[in-house]
């Protein structure tokens, strides 16, 4: 069995660098063999998963960026024998608290290597690129269309300065003064439904959103189900209402709220809209998405 760190030097803006002579030191002592591999840009952990062969063992060493990377590439490789493990150093661990791996960086060592393998659940997602092009990729926690692609344009861009959470918070309130709803064509488990002036629609496998919001909606990791979440039809005072909900969890209770459990969906609309998925912006509409059952071999899961 091969061991590969893929480390990303850009997670937690350059800070989780900090983190890799902690684990290397630590998987040292515990006498594991192990390859470090730094990776040079977008796209390099991808490539690297998906062209790898044989019985391995994949680290995505970074934040949420290098753990879709790393997902996507072991996904798309179509090797069953690949197995997936995540020691974090990102700023928003919301594949970690769902999946209950550890994000202290000794605890997630001794978890990664005592933990037992679970087959869980991936989503594979057809979208349109910048270009237009079509594009099919993987996510693991969920995809945004409307007020929650907005947040994560603006958040991304400046995290490095204003932090998580105060980055989040400000592209939140940014996005509520300025995303315009739009009108969506949905196909959900091929029933057709048109869903006039949508704020947000989410697609999710992890009811975890970002810094700390969530929707108690009912999702394992291993159950084979997507939950669609959409807000639509909302002024700015009653956006601005539902907030509190999203922090608690509760706003998936909302009559505002429309929640629907499924395996597959696509989305539509005549208006340009851009979409993210796993916290980044990734192209425009439209999309299909479908639930991969059980298809990611996931090293210390809970169960």
């Amino acid at each position: 069995m091969s061991i590969k760190l893929i480390m990303n030097p850009s997670s937690r803006s350059g800070k989780g660098r900090q983190l890799w002579p902690l684990w290397e030191a630590e998987l040292r002592r515990r006498d594991v063999s192990f390859e470090s591999i730094i990776t040079s840009g977008p796209g390099d952990a991808f490539q690297l998963c998906k062209n790898s062969t044989g019985d391995e063992t994949l680290i995505a060493a970074g934040g949420d960026g290098t753990i879709n990377e790393v997902l996507d590439g072991i996904i798309q490789s179509g090797n069953p024998s690949l197995r997936m493990g995540v020691l974090y150093a990102g700023t928003s661990p919301d594949f970690c608290r769902f999946h209950g791996i550890p994000t202290d960086p000794i605890a997630a060592v001794q978890h990664l290597l005592t933990g037992s393998i679970r087959h869980v659940d991936a989503v594979q997602i057809e979208h349109a690129d910048d270009a237009g092009a079509p594009h099919i990729a993987t996510f693991a926690c969920g995809c945004n269309i409307g007020l929650g692609a907005a947040v994560a344009d603006f958040a991304n861009r400046r995290r490095r300065l204003l932090g998580d959470r105060l980055g989040t918070g400000l592209g939140v309130l940014r996005a509520l003064m300025r995303t315009i709803p739009i009108d969506l064509d949905i196909e959900i488990d091929g029933e057709k439904l048109h869903l006039p002036q949508v704020n947000n629609l989410s697609i999710l496998k992890n009811p975890h959103i970002a810094s700390g919001l969530k929707l108690n909606v009912e999702l394992q990791p291993d159950d084979g189900k997507l939950v669609l979440v959409a807000i639509h039809g909302q002024t700015r005072p009653g956006l601005c209402k539902l907030l509190p909900g999203f922090c608690s969890g509760n706003a998936a209770d909302s009559e505002a709220v429309l929640v629907r459990e499924c395996t597959s969906v696509r989305v539509c609309s005549v208006a340009h809209q851009a979409i993210e998925f796993d916290g980044d912006p990734r192209g425009t509409l439209p999309i299909t998405a479908r639930i991969l059952p059980r298809a990611l071999n996931l090293i210390g899961g809970t169960s």
